[in-house]
């Protein structure tokens, strides 16, 4: 099983059609179908069901087409991995970005990056930190930037950032369509037990840091809303639908529009929000991706000194020192 025809039956399966992948693959359409045919009698099972219609996989054809993408991914990188060591630092290096994150320091990594290594290209990925993580497992992505990343054989966690977790709610200026907005903006000293709140469900870690930290005070949790989502979530709590719990940077365009609104929160205390860069001990190139962290950490340091962290007229964000 070559890596040629591996990707001759990506495209035909993507594509439900030998024509079309025909074309895609700019070879003769008979010549795909037999090197199709070929590797179904190599793994000795039909991978694709030939219809009138159009083509159909097998249970065999979907696993097949699954596990290709990965092959194809790791074989493309792998090149990449032996290009990179040559003088220059070059290659492709997939990011994976937290959403509360990326708005504000994905377009600095591009820029610097575009900057000192033309040669290195970036790719993104935008997800939840549970979904970027467990891409990172599988050697999907470079490197993740997220918060609190869980603790894993075989991944390095670098802490660059710690923030204080505040207590957001709807603002004055909030624009709520109907029905109208029915909590009111946050207030200082607002206690965590006493607010509806709108949070991730429970295996996120922003959900188990604010529920452990409330029962350690002999509280509850009232969960008005579960979201899967911070823009959903920012825009319930907005709607005045319930309260919920992010770091200020996370907030700090729509705080400062009016829509949010935000206190510290000290009732109970929580540990703070840790920013940090994971990556596989074991994945290259090195120089490669030791560039692509020092381009993070320049971005982190600069945001920092900018006061991006920062609540206006207050403290904020603290940068990790190794």
């Amino acid at each position: 099983m070559d890596l040629r025809t591996l990707r001759y039956f990506v495209h035909v399966a993507e594509a439900r059609s030998f024509s079309k992948a025909a074309v895609q693959l700019r070879i003769a359409q008979p010549a795909l179908s037999r090197q199709i045919r070929k590797l179904e009698d190599e793994v000795g099972i039909a991978l694709i069901l030939r219809t009138r219609r159009q083509l159909e996989l097998t249970d065999a054809g979907l696993l097949l087409l699954q596990r290709a993408h990965s092959l194809l991914r790791q074989a493309a990188q792998t090149a990449d991995d032996v290009r990179a060591y040559g003088s220059r630092v070059q290659g492709t290096l997939t990011l994976g970005v937290s959403p509360t994150i990326c708005e504000a320091l994905a377009p600095r990594i591009v820029r610097e990056c575009a900057s000192l290594h033309p040669e290195l290209r970036l790719n993104f990925v935008e997800g939840v930190s549970g979904f970027i993580f467990q891409r990172l497992i599988n050697q999907e992505l470079t490197l993740c930037l997220m918060h609190n990343p869980p603790r894993h054989r075989g991944i390095e966690i670098e802490p660059l950032l710690t923030e204080p977790m505040y207590l957001i709610g709807p603002g004055a200026a909030s624009k709520a369509a109907p029905p109208a907005k029915t909590l009111p903006p946050v207030k200082p000293g607002t206690a965590l037990s006493s607010v509806p709140l709108i949070l991730p469900n429970r295996t996120h870690g922003l959900r188990m840091l604010v529920e452990r930290a409330v029962a350690e005070a002999g509280g509850h949790v009232d969960v008005a809303h579960q979201v899967e989502g911070y823009a959903t979530t920012k825009a319930l709590t907005a709607a005045g639908l319930g309260y919920t719990v992010l770091p200020y940077s996370a907030a700090r365009r729509e705080i400062g529009t009016g829509e949010l609104s935000a206190a510290r929160i000290h009732r109970p205390a929580l540990a703070p929000w840790t920013l940090s860069a994971a990556y596989r001990k074991d994945q290259g190139p090195a120089r490669a991706v030791t560039a692509l962290r020092n381009i993070i950490t320049s971005a982190v340091d600069r945001l920092a000194a900018e006061g991006f962290w920062s609540e206006v007229g207050g403290t904020g964000g603290q940068r990790r020192r190794a």
